[in-house]
């Protein structure tokens, strides 16, 4: 057994700060990164709504006979 306690328990005290530092940066990347991908997809479906109520509108319009 190594005759240096206090300098390993340093080192791992060390090294799990900074897993928990890179691990609480890649969470907030995570979480930006989500908040981009559903802003896009509300925004891209609603302009999924507006183009397919166009077309429907275009569809369905009432026609007249022409005599």
């Amino acid at each position: 057994m190594d005759q240096r306690p206090d300098v390993i328990e340093s080192q791992i005290a060390a090294t799990r700060n900074r897993l928990d530092r890179d691990l609480n940066h890649l969470d907030v990347q995570m979480t930006r990164t989500k908040e981009h991908v559903k802003a896009h997809a509300q925004w891209w479906g609603g302009i999924s709504a507006v183009a397919a109520g166009a077309l429907g509108a275009i569809a369905f319009w009432p026609r007249r006979a022409r005599s």
